[in-house]
């Protein structure tokens, strides 16, 4: 398809986006967007996407959103018109998951060429808990970092409030990236804007362009560098470290034998795309060319050295931040979460290895003391399959200065009584131990003579006892 007849074919689907029947126009939405990111001519295409953005329905806005994302990936010399478009849409009006990530990843990436966009991001961050979309406020995290660094006065109360919002967050992936970014900026925040906002170079391949071929090799090194670059091994290997099988560009197949020693890709030439939730790779020719080739473009950069004025940051030669640094970060964001250096853990209970006490006395005892804690325990497999021979539990327990006294049922209900000393003192504890190898869970109650330190002991009684059974 070309020329005349991909014109007529991209007109009549932009009729189809107006159709009242919604998955039809959504669907011909993204085959315009697939017709453009497939190198025809462009120019006409962007003109139709852009319309689409004015249409003030909410499923053409969402499906022209993120195919307009995907072209500024790809043709990053089209973002001043499109940004100028989309910086007229609200963000209230945009609700779909996969739309609302698009639509604040080009706040982020283009926030030095869209006014209003440190104020939108904040909004957005108020409005946080609002959000159901894990995907979305992952997106909102990375955009409000790359803000900062362009605009940091604007964007720094955001940016607080983002981190401390996505610490506090549910969800793993949340909580995590959040927690990653803030010990980036602890640790030097020109560090932290070259992790999160480097240059770029344009996307030439997207995962549904890929070749099959290609995905089910990165699939079949599965556990190798080739999910990290996102590209099968031969693509950054030297030949001397390849398998037997090879990959034909091609022939688009596997084959054996040796490649060409002009065909080899030193390892390591990587290139830097903006992957981002896609597989991508580059042609042979073009993953040749070194990274800083005059096709990779730089983000345009707004007062990005003013970032360091605001913040102490630590030299660039240490690997440790210092508190004076994570302090410093807090102060800036309005965090709190840098706090002082712990207080000094009391003395560590130490019990007597040649404890001895009759069983009389244990009994009186058991029957006078009042019991101090009542708890339960999760034992391991590796425990329970040892309680076939409950003496190996007397005998590991001994091993930590805890002594049975009495023991007695069958599977898979055991009772154990056990008794310590405290070390240069007649202080004794004793416990009860009741184990189900069915739940695989101890019901410990334990009674002491100094009942101040029943705390410290119970800390010692289970670590004992969760350490049974293994090697």
């Amino acid at each position: 398809m070309c020329g005349y007849h991909e014109s007529i074919s991209v007109t009549e689907l932009c009729e189809y986006a107006a159709n009242v029947d919604i998955p039809i126009a959504r669907e011909s939405i993204r085959a315009v967007g697939k017709i453009a990111l497939q190198q025809y001519d462009v120019n006409a295409i962007v003109d139709r996407l852009l319309q689409f953005l004015e249409m003030e329905k909410d499923y053409v806005t969402a499906e022209a959103l993120v195919l307009v994302k995907d072209l500024l990936r790809k043709y990053p010399q089209w973002s001043h018109d499109c940004i100028a478009v989309v910086g007229n849409i609200s963000s209230k009006n945009v609700q779909e998951p996969k739309a609302k990530s698009a639509l604040i990843w080009m706040l982020g990436e283009y926030s030095q060429d869209m006014d209003d966009a440190p104020y939108v991001l904040e909004s957005l961050i108020e409005n946080w808990e609002e959000e159901h979309f894990a995907e979305v406020r992952l997106h909102l995290l990375t955009a409000v970092m790359k803000c900062f660094f362009k605009r940091p006065p604007e964007t720094q109360k955001a940016l607080g409030a983002a981190l401390a919002a996505g610490l506090a967050d549910f969800h793993q992936d949340v909580h995590d990236r959040a927690l990653f970014y803030y010990r980036l900026l602890q640790q030097d925040v020109s560090i932290a804007e070259r992790v999160v906002s480097p240059p770029k170079q344009a996307v030439s391949v997207f995962a549904d362009t890929q070749s099959s071929e290609i995905k089910d090799r990165i699939f079949d090194e599965f556990n190798s560098l080739s999910v990290v670059y996102q590209k099968p091994s031969y693509m950054f290997t030297d030949k001397e470290h390849r398998g037997p099988f090879e990959f034909s560009d091609e022939m688009g197949h596997l084959s054996i034998g040796a490649e060409p020693a002009d065909n080899v890709i030193p390892a390591q030439i990587v290139d830097a795309n903006d992957k981002d939730l896609l597989l991508s790779t580059s042609e042979k020719e073009e993953s040749k060319i070194p990274s800083h080739n005059g096709s990779a473009y730089n983000a345009p950069s707004y007062g990005i050295s003013s970032q360091t004025d605001l913040i102490t940051v630590s030299d660039s030669s240490s690997t440790r931040h210092s508190p004076q640094a994570s302090l410093a970060i807090d102060d800036l964001l309005g965090l709190s979460l840098s706090s002082p250096a712990p207080a000094p853990l009391p003395p560590q209970l130490k019990l007597n290895p040649k404890a001895v006490l009759e069983p009389s006395t244990f009994q009186q005892k058991w029957r006078q003391l009042p019991i101090a804690l009542s708890q339960e325990h999760s034992m391991s497999p590796q425990g329970i399959a040892a309680l076939t021979n409950p003496q190996a539990l007397l005998r590991h327990m001994q091993g930590h200065s805890i002594h049975c006294i009495a023991s007695g049922g069958q599977s898979p209900n055991f009772k154990f009584f056990f008794f310590a000393q405290k070390a240069e003192s007649l202080s004794t504890y004793l416990v009860e131990c009741i184990v189900n190898t069915s739940s695989a869970r101890a019901q410990i109650k334990i009674k002491a003579d100094d009942q101040s330190t029943s705390e410290a002991f119970s800390t010692l009684f289970q670590s004992a006892l969760s350490k049974f059974g293994l090697p």
